[in-house]
């Protein structure tokens, strides 16, 4: 055995390990994931400058506007991989960041998916924030079975199994201090504290200028986005999620934990929102802590002319 396939077998004994434990307390679904995060970050700990090289660059439809593959990504993808298909094998589709889709089509039993790092660029530049990994299962229907979403500098973790969403802190191995969240009770726009991704400066300048009608009437914006938006409002730190041309993987990767929570999820029209198997489909969701909440911004989003700007348009036609 190579030294790689033993690094291999190593890995997925300690995941089968975890897996089972973490199975134990909160159901097969949720050990999966709980085990593949847990695994995933601590080889993004271990990884160092190998982590920030860029290893491939995507051509193609998939991801044009994304098309580089550092080490991180590669990394946690393979490890999420390996996981997935040694539990599963093919009974799965798998849809994840680099990799696109796996799988048959119509002949699966789960779909998983996995944003596997989230935060490259940031983490390129060495800066310790918004670096996250994830992974969540849904049956073959579309019913959401369970979610991980983890804060890799911090060790944190939100999740979710087909009942309950919860917190907790990644430990030696083990999930500790957990405790069951739920979103806040805020029901005023002018108190609420909303979150929506900005930080790249061809998507902050149009979204500033678009949404400045519903933006300059809350308190405060976390410029964040993506899977982590939604375990924010899940566990209460924020009010008001905007996913805006959001891709399927950073949404679906981390949306039971908000459903699972209480949090209100629905496109911007208000239609309800439910598993799709397309990984090319770009999303603008609007996940909120209340009912009352919701039906406040979705009346601002309805007084935006915003399917017709520039910036969305094609996206808008295309789905």
């Amino acid at each position: 055995m190579s030294e790689q396939e033993q690094l291999a077998q190593q890995q997925w004994e300690e995941f089968e390990a975890r897996r089972k434990k973490f199975a134990a307390c909160y159901g097969e679904h949720a050990g999966f994931v709980l085990a593949g995060v847990y695994g995933s970050m601590e080889i993004i700990h271990s990884l160092g400058e190998k982590g920030r090289q860029v290893v491939a660059v995507r051509s193609g439809e998939y991801r044009p506007w994304d098309p580089e593959t550092i080490g991180v990504d590669e990394a946690a993808e393979g490890y999420f991989l390996q996981c997935i298909n040694r539990h599963f094998g093919e009974k799965v589709a798998i849809l994840s960041e680099e990799a696109g889709r796996r799988g048959e089509e119509g002949k699966v039993e789960y779909y998983i998916v996995s944003d596997p790092f989230d935060g490259s660029l940031l983490y390129k530049r060495r800066i310790p924030a918004f670096w996250y990994t994830t992974l969540a299962i849904y049956s073959a229907s579309g019913e959401p079975l369970a979610a991980a979403v983890c804060d890799v500098p911090n060790r944190t973790v939100d999740f979710a199994n087909e009942e309950k969403a919860f917190t907790g802190r990644f430990a030696e191995g083990e999930v500790v201090e957990v405790k069951e969240v739920h979103p806040a009770d805020t029901t005023d726009i002018g108190d609420a504290v909303l979150e929506t991704y900005m930080m790249k400066v061809p998507r902050m300048y149009p979204a500033s200028e678009v949404w400045k009608p519903l933006l300059t009437r809350v308190k405060f914006i976390l410029p964040n986005g993506g899977p982590a938006g939604y375990a924010d409002v899940a566990k209460g730190n924020v009010d008001i999620y905007l996913a805006l041309e959001e891709a399927h993987i950073e949404n679906f990767s981390s949306l039971p934990i908000a459903w699972r929570a209480g949090a209100v999820v629905t496109d911007f029209d208000g239609h309800p929102v439910t598993f799709e198997d397309d990984i090319h489909k770009r999303y603008f969701l609007l996940c909120t802590a209340t009912e009352a909440l919701h039906e406040q911004v979705l009346a601002e989003i309805a007084k935006i002319d915003w399917k017709s700007h520039p910036c969305y348009r094609e996206i808008v036609e295309e789905g």
